[in-house]
């Protein structure tokens, strides 16, 4: 044989290898059409239609019926469609059913139009559609599926559909074995759903109920036994908003041939025998353990390199399904789906003499793993557990076990801080392995927010505040993040950033002062953000109350809550789980301010809370810290009512109001019982005293003309008198109230000195003693005015000059125990003067005019003394 003939034949061997591989890769799964398999259980179907309110997309199911042959590994399905309306010709006129070529045969028995009655066949090969449908390929799976469809012609109203259809061939996989859920939920109504199970007689199977679903009967047939189940008018089961996604309450029948869970473990571990490694990823693992100088940084080293240079993506086909490929070939392709990664990582750390196993989880059922019959199908992502000892400053306990989630990827942290969702429950894929094992939540991280809000003089909207936020997030919380942010363009999270605190405050006009700043401190596993933003007409004005406000909004925690309606509920609430925030919002005022002080916890067995509001005197910062923790992922439909309340605690303390004069709000829960009785007591005794008063008669004995009518400067006290009651009232519970009759406003200066303390409660009694008294005294000079009577004048005067005194007293005292400083101190300043004047104006001309002495003449003693007419 010449080179040149070897050539040629070379040539045509690559040829035709070419042409098989095109063809193949081109070939399209064909679709048989035969009569229904005889071994079909004829069932009738039944139920009645339902209304027009139970169902959408214009029509419903009538009838459902899947068989399942285990010895000829075929299930058959049958099912009528029923079209009610035009949107039912839209939604329902075609026919799609998917199927895996690899390992399955796809037949259709029957396609057939009922209308009035008459059968009109509608089987026809060439009016198939096959093609490729990758239903996980937004996950980066590919699973291999095709469907099969068929567009219908000339469907109307009142038409029922028929189909009826064969899948035979089982994933070789599962090496004959088989395992199913027959689930009983439907979303619409469906009148009639049947199942059936055939395998010939002493076929062991298991079977069990979840949710009460149709009791199973048996019949024999020339098959065997036939396991039916028969349910009439099915109804949706509404689930309420807001539930666990392990949660199921949809009547359902679990069926395995699995025996024990000890079989399923031997199942796995047929695909799970780790092989030498050889070639390029042995050389790359001699060379890590050449440049590791301990077993925890060679581990260390391998767990980045699969978590970070494999790419997550799966080839699912066939086997593939459950069967991870050759770690050679994911190393050489730098691709693998979450078991191919797992099955790699324990074939570099074996090769280092480490121990570790493969571990299947369902990211679904969690912790109830273990409430379902053994089956394979009870899982859907694979992990690792390995083994460590003596290794590392927090994993130095002897067979100290961590695990490792293969496809997380740019974790930070040393091994030690390795986030490990949690799964709940997982299968270990190890020999003697027997029941499934608990699993620990590894580092799930937390978050701490720190929100600075600078505000600008009250009522100044030419001014600028600011915004500066601070964001921390730590070992899996910050592994989140980062994987957030590397896939995110940073000037659209930025300018998402500032519009959720355009959105947040709306009346405020906000831009960013500086680009958003970002650490990414990976080996410290936290990520750091800062954001910074300029506040234009941060202060809002109310023209009722006349004052400026400023609307606190704890935006950011508020977002992860779950608030629930305020109506019966019949599941459990989901709850994000782990999650832990450390959220404070930090107002700086300018100035002292006197704001509730708080401080409350709640500590449920699914949750934690914690509240605290204080004013930092040294700051001038109001302070408002908050700590939510969830310690479970659901909370029990009984403790609904529970945590609807203690969310809506929450989320009403998530909002406050600063105004120009906010002294916090008075609740129940915050009233200051000992100043209540403390004044009441003082209304008591003033009523004592200034009963009393009302007999002072500084006249009496003498001889006097009969009292003038008022007039003059007269009438304008006594206008003045007759509003001074409801004046210093109103000043008392409406400005004062909250600080006087409130524990937050008697623990206002909690966190100055003891003495500092002690001076700022005796003014607090002071100013509640003496504005009680006052309220009393003008209730008194009412009486004496309206009587003219003698007492009045020398009286009013002493009340003007107490009022002036308290006055200079109370503002010296208020700046010397907690720095009344700005528009408070002016405000106070110009109270004094105003007191001045009043009293230099009014205290002599009550002392001094002729009017004043002629129309208050009356003594305690006299008797009615007659006016004189006008006519005199």
């Amino acid at each position: 044989m010449t080179i040149t003939s070897t050539f040629v034949k070379v040539r045509w061997i690559v040829f035709l290898a070419f042409v098989f591989a095109v063809t193949r890769a081109f070939a399209v799964p064909a679709i048989q059409i035969s009569p229904a398999p005889s071994w079909v259980v004829p069932v009738i179907p039944g139920g009645k239609a339902p209304s027009l309110k139970e169902f959408s997309g214009g029509y419903y199911l009538s009838f459902s019926d899947t068989q399942v042959n285990l010895d000829k590994k075929t299930t058959y399905e049958r099912f009528i469609r029923q079209i009610v309306n035009e949107s039912g010709i839209q939604n329902g006129s075609e026919v799609s059913v998917t199927f895996d070529p690899m390992y399955e045969n796809l037949t259709f028995h029957n396609i057939i139009i009922w209308r009035n009655g008459q059968a009109i066949p509608q089987l026809n090969r060439s009016n198939f559609n096959i093609l490729p449908l990758e239903t996980d390929r937004q996950r980066f799976i590919y699973n291999g599926y095709y469907s099969a469809s068929v567009i219908l012609k000339d469907i109307r109203k009142g038409d029922r559909i028929e189909v009826s259809f064969s899948r035979k061939g089982w994933n070789p996989v599962f090496q004959n074995k088989y395992s199913r859920n027959l689930s009983f939920y439907t979303y619409d109504y469906t009148s009639h759903i049947h199942y059936a199970i055939i395998a010939k007689k002493g076929r062991e199977i298991l079977f069990k109920d979840f949710n009460k679903p149709p009791v199973k009967t048996i019949k024999v047939t020339q098959e065997g036994e036939a396991h039916e189940w028969d349910l009439k008018n099915v109804k949706n089961i509404p689930y309420d908003d807001n539930v666990p996604f392990w949660y199921n309450k949809q009547p359902f029948v679990q069926v395995t041939e699995y025996k024990s869970w000890k079989e399923v473990v031997d199942w796995g571990l047929n695909f799970y025998q780790v092989p030498a490694i050889t070639g390029a990823l042995k050389d790359k693992v001699d060379e890590w353990k050449k440049s590791s100088i301990s077993t925890i940084q060679f581990i260390e080293t391998a767990v980045r390199f699969v978590q970070d240079d494999i790419r997550y993506m799966g080839i699912e086909t066939g086997e593939n399904s459950h069967r991870p490929h050759d770690p050679a070939s994911v190393f050489k392709q730098r691709y693998g789906d979450c078991k191919d990664k797992a099955f790699l990582l324990c074939a570099i750390l074996k090769a280092n003499d480490i121990e570790c196993d493969p571990l299947l989880v369902d990211t679904y059922k969690r912790a109830s793993l273990s409430d379902y019959l053994p089956s394979p199908n009870n899982f859907n992502h694979v992990v690792v557990r390995m083994r460590l000892r003596d290794e590392g400053p927090y994993l130095n306990a002897q067979d100290a076990i961590i695990f490792v989630d293969a496809t997380i990827s740019l974790q930070g942290g040393a091994l030690s801080k390795l986030n490990f969702p949690p799964y709940g429950q997982g299968l270990l894929l190890k020999k003697g392995q027997k029941r499934p094992i608990a699993l620990p939540i590894q580092n799930p991280g937390y978050l701490t927010v720190t929100e600075d809000i600078y505000l600008p003089e009250e009522g100044d909207t030419a001014a600028n505040g600011r915004v500066e936020v601070k964001t921390i997030y730590f070992e899996g919380q910050a592994d989140d993040f980062r994987s957030f942010f590397q896939q995110s363009v940073i000037s659209e999270t930025e300018e998402s950033y500032l519009n959720y605190y355009r959105d947040t405050y709306k009346h405020a006009e906000f831009e960013l002062s500086d680009t958003l700043e970002f650490y990414d401190q990976r080996e410290a596993s936290n990520f750091s953000l800062f954001e910074r933003y300029t506040m234009k007409n941060a202060w809002q004005y109310d023209s009722t109350r006349k004052k400026y406000y400023f609307n606190i909004l704890g935006k950011i925690l508020y977002d992860q809550l779950t608030i629930l309606p305020n109506r019966k509920r019949k599941d459990p609430v989901f709850l994000k789980y782990p999650y832990h925030n450390t959220y404070t919002i930090r107002v700086h005022t300018g100035g002292t301010r006197l704001v509730p002080h708080d401080s409350w916890n709640i500590e449920r067995a699914a949750y934690l809370i914690h509240f605290k509001s204080e004013f930092l005197n040294d700051e001038n910062v109001w302070e408002l810290t908050y700590e939510y923790e969830t310690r479970q992922d659901h909370v029990p439909v009984a403790l609904a009512g529970q945590f609807r309340s203690d969310m809506e605690k929450l989320a009403d303390n998530l909002n406050y109001q600063l105004t120009t004069a906010d002294l916090g709000d008075i609740s129940k829960s915050n009233v200051n019982w000992g100043t209540v009785i403390f004044s009441l007591l003082t209304v008591c005794g003033s009523a004592f005293f200034f009963r009393r008063l009302y007999r002072y008669s500084p006249l009496a004995g003498q001889e006097n003309e009969p009292a003038i009518p008022i007039g003059g400067w007269v009438a304008l006290i006594g206008i003045s008198i007759a509003l001074q009651p409801f004046v210093i009232l109103f000043t008392m519970l409406n400005q004062s109230g909250s600080i006087y009759y409130t524990k937050s406003g008697w623990d206002v200066l909690n966190d100055r000195s003891g003495m500092m303390i002690l001076g700022y409660r005796v003014l607090l009694l002071f100013e509640m003693f003496f504005n009680v008294m006052m309220v009393c005294f003008s209730v008194l000079l009412n009486f004496l005015f309206f009587k003219k009577r003698d007492s009045f004048p020398m009286l009013y005067s002493v009340y003007m000059g107490g009022n002036l005194l308290f006055v200079i007293a109370d503002t010296a005292a208020a700046y010397f125990l907690y720095g009344v400083s700005g528009n408070n101190y002016d405000s106070q300043l110009n109270q004094v003067f105003r007191q001045i004047i009043q009293s230099a104006i009014w205290i002599p001309y009550l002392n001094k005019s002729v009017r004043v002495r002629q129309t208050f003449v009356n003594t305690f003693e006299s008797a009615r003394v007659l006016e004189p007419s006008s006519e005199e």
